[in-house]
């Protein structure tokens, strides 16, 4: 492998400084504009008080339960490569670190995501009256009463396992950067792909997804700094 040549101060103001910036101005058009409610209206048959969608085999059983499965057996897979990658004889030794980067920064997000969705109080959006459910519409800075319940919704688990996969972008920045666009990508397609999808279903507001967007790339941003800080070096001028 060829040593990472990255400058330190460039790469926290790409990766960090810029994101997070983005995100934080996107949190008052999400939180304090109608945007997000009304593009799941979209979805919403108010003739029928339904979600047309919720149901449909190829976002249900395709989209949401395949690509959970999908997710998992690709984790379970980049879990047996960097063990294999610690044996000395293996074809893939030389690239240990970044297999053990890669796995790693790939299940953290997701799990993060799992641990606020069990404390969060914000519900889905086919759980709300104004869709024709039970409970009443919570955003993420609003006051909650201490009767409501859990509303295991908030940020959204699902998408979260497709944008678990941007961590593809760090890993090929280190093995050979001329493909990590090609891993954002890919991370970012899928994602949409499964958040939009549930969004259809009823199941997520635009905002879960972003936040479970943010959660991804600042857990793949740490593991990352954590892995190969040391070896961010100036580039030649």
């Amino acid at each position: 492998m060829q040593p990472l040549i990255y400058d330190r101060a460039v790469f926290i103001k790409q990766h960090i400084l810029m994101p997070l910036t983005v995100f934080f101005l996107m949190i008052p058009v999400l939180e304090f504009t109608p945007l997000e409610m009304w593009l799941s209206e979209h979805f919403f048959d108010s003739m029928t008080r339904q979600w047309p969608l919720k149901d449909d085999w190829w976002i249900q059983q395709f989209l949401h339960k395949g690509g959970q499965k999908f997710s998992k057996l690709v984790g379970v897979i980049l879990l047996a490569t960097a063990l294999y990658s610690n044996f000395k004889g293996s074809k893939l030794y030389c690239y240990r670190k970044a297999l053990w980067f890669l796995f790693l920064a790939s299940v953290t997000g997701p799990a993060l995501v799992a641990v606020l969705k069990s404390h969060t109080h914000i519900y889905c959006p086919w759980s709300l009256k104004v869709f024709s459910g039970d409970k009443p519409y919570i955003r993420l800075f609003d006051a909650v009463d201490n009767g409501l319940k859990v509303g295991h919704c908030f940020p959204s688990g699902h998408a979260s396992g497709g944008f678990a996969f941007i961590s593809l972008y760090f890993f090929f920045l280190v093995v050979n950067p001329r493909y990590r666009f090609y891993g954002l990508a890919f991370g970012l397609i899928l994602g949409l792909v499964y958040g939009i999808a549930q969004q259809m279903r009823g199941a997520h507001f635009l905002s879960h997804d972003v936040f479970a967007l943010a959660i991804c790339w600042i857990s793949s941003v740490f593991w990352f700094l954590l892995f190969y800080y040391r070896e961010l070096k100036p580039r030649d001028v």
